[in-house]
């Protein structure tokens, strides 16, 4: 009896003076009740804690970040990574590759262009989250008032079925973009020189986008907006946030939204078009080249977590497959696994879920390089001079290219010292 009293106190002690895991991770107060309640539950699972700091997003989560990898990586164990950010992480060392844990069975699982996203030179560095890309939306009724019962799958379709639109006063500009002197002026020009079959750079990282395809798709965006006058000319001025409003309010007849757009079109709440709108592909000069633009997110492990193996357990619970289904159902999120997007719990839920899916297999990434940020400041600044006819088409992408190629021989310099 006095044996099992000291074994038994011996195991108390163990218990009591055992150490809890906890892994910290940094983000923006977008879902954070969602991430509070899957965290508790991760812990009633495992026993490892999961502390959270909030910051405003998008400013200086980033800044909070890089200090800490710059301090050995040990401040926060996981953190949610854009597609464009994994090449400078993965050359500065800073995130782990999860090769190790990713199972056949994931790989498989995964939405192409989703788990791609959080690849670099034949590794992966996350799990995908937010997977979402931006979808080709229209008002059905409207299109239907000028005898079309079906988007034009071509870029002349397009502007012929915009210019009926307007000529019989159903809207002042058939459509609207974001082309600020922002990022989302590259999302757009992404998916605009994708669906006119070109691409950024060739395989040695060599800029292409001012070839011949190129020019085109730049050219034709200056067009919408003068030429055939389709385009409210406030876009240059315009965000996400701007043209979303015109579509809520059936100011036009089709745009790009990002994330699960029939979700909020079909909300009386916010929407004048409830039932009104759909989910097309993307047009293109050929339609053969349906490609949009993808916005793929992912959770990273730091390299200097202490804990690794409990960082990829918590990824996974939160973002592989089960997780990723649970957080399409209560909070939204877009799922990259092909497995939830055939659930049929999550295909009853929105309606248009069928056509997003079937854009997902036409997405293309922004450029994946370790200098992007640079290159995408440079890119906004060309693209706008053309837009606004301060350049020709040409030379501002030339400009383009020449400055993409002087910030990658900066960078290959820093990298050699």
């Amino acid at each position: 009896m006095k044996k099992f009293l000291v074994i038994l106190l011996a195991m108390l002690l163990v218990c009591l003076f055992a150490e809890t895991i906890e892994l910290n991770t940094i983000f923006g107060p977008e879902d954070l009740g969602y991430y509070i309640e899957r965290n508790q539950k991760f812990y009633d699972e495992t026993g490892v804690r999961v502390n959270i700091t909030v910051v405003p997003y998008g400013r200086d989560q980033n800044i909070k970040l890089i200090a800490s990898m710059l301090a050995g990586g040990e401040q926060y164990d996981i953190f949610i990574i854009d597609c464009v950010e994994v090449p400078l992480y993965v050359e500065n060392g800073w995130v782990l590759p999860i090769d190790e844990w990713l199972t056949e069975d994931l790989k498989q699982d995964a939405i192409p262009f989703a788990l791609d996203g959080m690849a670099y030179q034949g590794r992966w560095y996350g799990l995908p989250w937010i997977s979402e890309w931006k979808s080709f939306v229209y008002n059905r009724e409207m299109i239907k008032k000028v005898g079309y019962d079906e988007f034009p799958k071509t870029w002349d379709g397009v502007v012929e079925l915009a210019k009926k639109l307007q000529e019989a006063g159903i809207v002042k500009y058939a459509s609207a973009w974001s082309w600020a002197q922002k990022e989302c002026l590259v999302c757009d020009f992404v998916a605009i020189l994708s669906s006119f079959g070109g691409k950024f750079f060739d395989e040695n990282l060599n800029p292409v986008f001012n070839d011949e395809k190129g020019v085109q798709a730049l050219q034709f965006m200056v067009d919408m907006i003068y030429k055939y006058q389709i385009v409210n000319p406030a876009s240059l001025g315009w965000t996400e946030t701007e043209v979303y409003k015109a579509i809520f309010n059936n100011d036009i007849a089709f745009g790009m939204m990002w994330g699960i757009p029939l979700v909020d079109l079909d909300n009386p709440e916010i929407s004048k078009g409830v039932g009104q709108w759909e989910i097309g592909l993307m047009p293109s000069v050929d339609g053969e080249h349906p490609y949009s633009v993808s916005g793929p997110m992912g959770w990273a492990i730091s390299y200097g977590t202490k804990h690794p193996k409990e960082a990829f357990e918590y990824i996974k619970f939160l973002a592989g497959p089960e997780g990723a289904l649970d957080a399409a159902l209560k909070a939204g999120i877009v799922p990259g696994w092909k497995s939830v997007w055939e659930n049929p719990e999550f295909k009853n839920k929105v309606r248009g879920l069928d056509k997003m899916y079937e854009q997902a297999m036409y997405i293309v990434h922004r450029p994946r390089v370790p200098w992007y940020l640079e290159f995408s400041n440079a890119l906004q600044e060309e693209l706008h001079k053309a837009l606004t006819r301060q350049k020709s088409p040409k030379a501002a992408l030339d400009a383009a290219a020449q400055a993409a190629l002087k910030i990658k021989a900066e960078y290959e310099k820093g990298r050699k010292k």
